[in-house]
């Protein structure tokens, strides 16, 4: 009698303690929600942070400073102690012949458009405060352009980069911490980033795209029989297919693998537990969110966040938001394939990569 009491009184204590667990359990179990990811931030919201404090800082220092170097020995200092180098204007763009020795070890400032020539590697911060030319194969700490930038093929940067205007990088370029700008962002082939944030992103030449028409008799959507209507949205158990021309309005949220194919849209957002493949000029006016891969086929249009704890493929001509409604894709790696567009942030755990 000791001993089953015993046992009941340890079990009774066990169920106790899961008692507040059970809402937990079962949505791990069986998931209903169907809100994005959490990605919003400070670190993630504001790419632009570190130029901004860059730019601040500087100013700051420069009101205690020289205008200029007037020679190529002249060592000017900023109040804080850090080495300075600012030349002064020549008659046409400022060249590298024209920066005198030992530039790359100073803070760099540049009043007028630069083009630089070959391979340069800048161990502090450049303010570039007019057009900014690098040279193929150089290497930046940091940029700061207030006008715009144009990286060479095989360019570098270290830390962050930020353009007032606009940021064009040749091929095979490098782009680690921060990369933003004012206005586009304009990747070339084979470039690895980590961070993007501009009102428009793409990758090679592409333009802000606008959301297809609406087709005039779009195929009827068929209720799966294991669905089921839990709030504002359908959860539909396994997987599921939304078949190709399909509307349907409203969010959904699918247990397994989502297929949304060729010419489909959905007015709405939409979670899959598995992959979720989104075939070619399907529209989606929500968000896409999935703890698998999403791929995004060619021409597609997504209007809200496009969010997995995978991987992010975003095919040729695809465009997620828009530079009046800026979005996120954050993932654990993206790939962006040549034509395909982004308005807003692109986050990434393990870094991205353009098509080659």
């Amino acid at each position: 009698m000791n001993l089953l009491g015993g046992m009941l009184l340890l079990l009774f204590t066990l169920a106790w303690a899961l008692l507040p667990l059970i809402p937990a359990l079962r949505e791990y179990f069986r998931p209903t929600d169907v809100e994005p990811l959490s990605m919003v931030g400070r670190d993630n919201a504001d790419i632009g942070r570190f130029a901004r404090n860059f730019r601040e800082y500087l100013t700051t220092q420069l009101e205690g400073a020289p205008a200029s170097s007037q020679a190529a020995d002249d060592w000017v200092t900023l109040p804080d102690g850090t080495p300075l180098l600012r030349p002064p204007r020549v008659a046409n763009e400022l060249t590298r012949s024209a920066l005198p020795a030992g530039a790359s070890d100073r803070l760099v400032v540049l009043d007028q458009s630069t083009v630089l020539e070959q391979g340069e590697a800048f161990r502090l911060e450049v303010w570039a405060r007019d057009d900014f030319f690098g040279s193929p194969g150089a290497t930046y700490r940091a940029l700061l352009g207030e006008e715009n930038i144009e990286l060479g093929e095989g360019s570098v940067s270290l830390r962050w980069t930020h353009s007032g205007k606009t940021l064009v990088t040749g091929p095979r370029a490098f782009l680690y911490g921060r990369t933003s700008a004012g206005q586009s962002i304009q990747l070339g082939r084979n470039v690895r980033f980590e961070r993007l944030g501009a009102p428009l992103i793409s990758a090679g030449p592409a333009g802000a795209r606008a959301k297809p028409p609406l087709v005039a008799e779009p195929k009827m959507f068929l209720t799966p029989p294991d669905a089921r209507r839990l709030g504002d949205h359908l959860r539909i158990e396994g997987d599921f297919t939304l078949g190709a021309g399909v509307r349907y309005q409203g969010n959904l949220v699918v247990a397994g693998a989502l297929v949304i194919e060729p010419g489909a849209r959905l007015a709405g957002s939409v979670k899959a537990e598995g992959d979720l493949r989104i075939g070619a000029g399907a529209v989606i006016e929500g968000s896409a969110v999935s703890r698998a891969d999403i791929r995004v086929g060619q021409d597609c249009w997504i209007q809200g966040p496009v969010i997995s704890e995978e991987l992010v493929h975003v095919g040729p001509g695809a465009t997620i938001g828009t530079p009046d409604a800026p979005t996120t894709v954050s993932a654990r790696e993206v790939f962006l394939s040549n034509g395909a567009v982004v308005s807003g942030q692109i986050v990434t755990v393990e870094g991205g990569l353009t098509a080659d």
